[in-house]
């Protein structure tokens, strides 16, 4: 038979979470830009584009990290 548990309710700070979505939101722009921008490069500018949207991804994959841990 299934025990059923009370339901604790959920603390959230939702002006954090505003800002953490406006983050996320600023890292997928800039990872637009970035990408927009080394279609037009060659040589080592769009090498160094490429490092950028890389990092861009990366930063936007910690702040999803951050947003689920709430």
């Amino acid at each position: 038979m299934r025990k059923w548990r009370e339901r604790k309710p959920l603390a959230m700070d939702v002006d954090h979470m505003q800002l953490l979505h406006q983050e996320a939101i600023e890292q997928l722009e800039l990872l637009h830009t970035a990408l927009d921008a080394m279609e037009q490069a060659t040589g080592t500018m769009r090498d160094n584009l490429m490092e950028m949207v890389e990092n861009h991804w990366h930063a936007y994959q910690d702040v999803l990290h951050m947003i689920w841990l709430q």
